[in-house]
């Protein structure tokens, strides 16, 4: 099921920001995260988005689990989802770089979509109805 995990209105030109929201692993299967931005008429690099790891939470790994570019276009908006090879368990943050140093990007919005190893075992079983997980 997607989840929002958070939206940041603007990222200055240059800067990083940590989208609001922490995903928590449990018994984590597998997990997609789709980005959305905004480029502006002056921007001229792509946006880069940053997974962190943390075992509780509070102790963030200083080095991204994985990061990828959102490739810009002047005056659009891309998306891009990713699936990501994570832990079981623990948690993970998202931080997003505006590769410009011309103008913000804006409406920076993060979803994802988490599947545990619980609800694939009760999906082999016939006991999740697998057509409406998706909505």
């Amino acid at each position: 099921m997607q989840k929002p995990l958070g939206r940041i209105d603007d990222i200055a030109a240059s800067a990083t920001d940590q989208v609001p929201g922490v995903i928590p692993l449990v018994r984590a299967r597998t997990l997609s995260i789709t980005t959305r931005v905004t480029y502006g008429a002056s921007c001229d690099a792509d946006a880069v988005v940053c997974v962190y790891y943390s075992p509780d939470a509070n102790n963030w790994d200083s080095q991204a689990l994985t990061s990828w570019a959102i490739t810009f276009t002047v005056s659009t908006t891309q998306q891009i989802t990713k699936i990501i090879d994570i832990p079981e368990h623990g948690h993970i943050m998202i931080k997003v770089t505006n590769g410009t140093d011309q103008e913000a990007i804006t409406d920076v919005i993060v979803w994802y979509s988490i599947q545990s190893w619980a609800e694939v075992k009760a999906q082999s079983r016939g006991l999740i109805d697998t057509a409406n997980v998706y909505d």
